[in-house]
């Protein structure tokens, strides 16, 4: 489709997150539940990729923007995995439980992992996950996932019950950039039966409920969601790690969830 400039007079801004420093250096834990491990205990060996990294509260800091730290850890951090010693740590959170989205313009600002083997993710799942819908009948939408062999392909897929995995609807754009050289700002115009992806305000790609690849298939994406952001390493999506890499930050300078057009809600968990 032809790049379209989103209209900044359509938006009100509902909520935003720009991980100011707390006590103990981590995202503030009234919106964000750090995912530990390897996946081992949700049943998701490699986190279901089979992904290299172990999820640590160590790998994540926020002061001013948040910085997710992936680091090679050479065997001997004594941490075991389910292929052996880790070779990697690094981080991941989301507001399952917490804060839920739906509709509305989600904008995330960002600077990508440089690194081959480096597998960052900007995603939401539904909330009714965590009801007893298994992935992926609850929907998964990915803002973002980049491939550090890949550094400047921006990726936005949609995953439900018949077009999951490997085979999710899934559509590419070209940044005239390393994604990271500099932030940019990754969003998706969410709509009642459509999602429209951008990057720094251009839209680059549309899917609609009623477009031929979603024909008689499910769209559980009228509902609310919750967001995720990680760095993966290894895994079958972005292959083999190059063996010089030592480390790589994802880094969020901030969040921002908009009403536009007068659709969105922001769904705020009472403790």
């Amino acid at each position: 489709m032809e790049a379209r400039l989103l209209s900044s007079n359509a938006k009100t801004l509902l909520w935003s997150e720009e991980f100011i420093a707390t006590k103990n250096g981590q995202p503030n834990s009234e919106i964000w539940t750090p995912d530990l491990g390897d996946g081992s205990e949700h049943g998701l060996v490699g986190w279901g990729n089979h992904e290299r990294e172990f999820y640590t509260t160590s790998s994540l800091a926020a002061e001013n923007g948040l910085t997710i730290t992936a680091a090679r850890e050479k065997g001997i951090s004594g941490i075991e995995t389910y292929y052996g010693p880790a070779e990697w740590t690094s981080g991941k959170i989301h507001t399952n439980g917490k804060l839920y989205f739906k509709y509305g313009y989600l904008e995330i600002s960002a600077k990508m992992p440089k690194g081959i083997g480096t597998w960052p993710a900007l995603w939401l799942l539904g909330k009714n996950i965590s009801e007893g819908t298994p992935w992926p009948e609850c929907g998964e939408i990915d803002l973002f996932e980049g491939n550090g062999a890949k550094p400047r392909t921006i990726q936005g897929t949609l995953h439900a019950t018949g077009y999951a995995g490997e085979f999710g609807i899934t559509g590419f754009h070209e940044s005239a950039q390393d994604l990271s050289e500099n932030f940019n700002r990754f969003a998706i115009n969410w709509q009642e039966d459509s999602i429209e992806w951008f990057f720094n305000d251009y839209s680059f790609q549309k899917f609609t409920r009623d477009q031929g690849e979603f024909a008689g298939k499910a769209w559980p994406f009228n509902d609310y969601f919750y967001l995720i952001i990680n760095q993966a390493i290894g895994g079958w999506f972005v292959g083999e790690i190059n063996p010089l890499l030592q480390e790589s930050k994802l880094e969020i300078a901030h969040i921002k969830h908009f009403r536009i057009d007068g659709v969105g809600e922001v769904l705020e968990v009472s403790a």
